[in-house]
């Protein structure tokens, strides 16, 4: 009996090991059985105690007087461009892909309003607060990935403090397009936009905030395999643990503070929202926190079969 149970557990333990050899050198994967985020917490900034809110964070957090200020300016702008009515009244709790306006009148207010002027998308609105985290290399261009940024450099033509003092080429550096790996799997697109990112010399510097971005894979090609940041925000943590992230949905839509419990949160509220791959021979949309795969990443569980 004695012997049986001895070889038993030999045989336990050489799996235990196996099994751990086995995962050695893989990217670490988060799992969590927390339930799907179905509705969140969030603020168009519309009222004083929201703002004050966020720039007490902002200020918590590190980031200059002078960046929070202007975030801040952009915000009244925006929202006195359109309806108040499409807007929140503090915090209000929604699922994540409802809003209370459609996108093309609001648009069409915004036009109205501001002519031919793009405005601010959440690239813009990210690296104005968080450029003073991240460095370029000295030989970047001043421009690349024009095709994907045309937008984006419209505004900055126009509005010369768009990138609150800091380079175009940094800009560029940053979010231009990045040589994507041939392959479906997150943890050789996360290598390959790292990599990308080291050849131009980006790095991020330790701070309170970081940097969110939903990287999408596009593919068109064998030659034309990039992949992209369609979305970042910025992550400020409060003093009791409660994450807030401040994004710029789109260039004609709302600047929003996020209310969340953790990452896990952050990740469905975002996949949630954009997370529209239907089984294309591409990698799903993923999150990195500043130049790491987010811990508590993970595909939107509430993904139904899409056609």
């Amino acid at each position: 009996m004695n012997k049986q149970f001895r070889a038993a557990a030999l045989a336990l333990c050489v799996l235990m090991l196996f099994t751990t050899a086995t995962g050695c050198g893989k990217q670490k994967k988060t799992t969590t059985n927390q339930p799907a985020l179905e509705t969140v917490e969030y603020s168009n900034l519309t009222d004083d105690d929201s703002r004050k809110q966020l720039s007490q964070l902002l200020t918590d957090a590190g980031i200059e007087g002078s960046r929070i200020t202007t975030l801040l300016d952009r915000v009244n702008q925006f929202n006195a461009s359109v309806k108040s009515e499409w807007l929140t009244d503090g915090f209000e709790r929604a699922a994540p892909t409802d809003t209370k306006y459609d996108p093309y009148e609001m648009q069409d207010e915004w036009t109205a309003a501001n002519g031919s002027f793009p405005g601010y998308n959440c690239r813009i609105t990210a690296f104005g607060l968080f450029s003073g985290s991240i460095t370029a290399g000295a030989d970047q261009p001043e421009m690349q990935g024009e095709d994907s940024l045309f937008t984006d450099l419209e505004t900055i033509d126009a509005d010369p403090d768009a990138l609150c003092g800091d380079s175009t080429a940094k800009f560029c550096a940053l979010f231009a397009p990045v040589n994507a790996a041939d392959s479906t799997e997150v943890e050789a697109q996360v290598k390959a936009l790292q990599e990308g990112w080291a050849a131009r010399g980006i790095t991020f510097t330790a701070s309170k905030a970081s940097m969110i971005s939903v990287v999408f894979h596009d593919k068109f090609s064998d030659e034309d395999n990039t992949l992209f940041i369609g979305h970042v925000g910025v992550l400020l943590p409060a003093e009791d643990g409660t994450l807030y992230f401040v994004e710029k949905v789109a260039f004609q839509e709302p600047y929003r503070l996020v209310k969340l419990q953790n990452r896990t949160e952050l990740s469905d509220y975002l996949m949630e929202k954009y997370d529209t791959s239907w089984g294309q021979d591409t990698t799903p949309p993923f999150i990195m926190e500043n130049d790491t795969l987010m811990d508590g990443y993970r595909p939107d569980p509430l993904v139904k079969e899409k056609t």
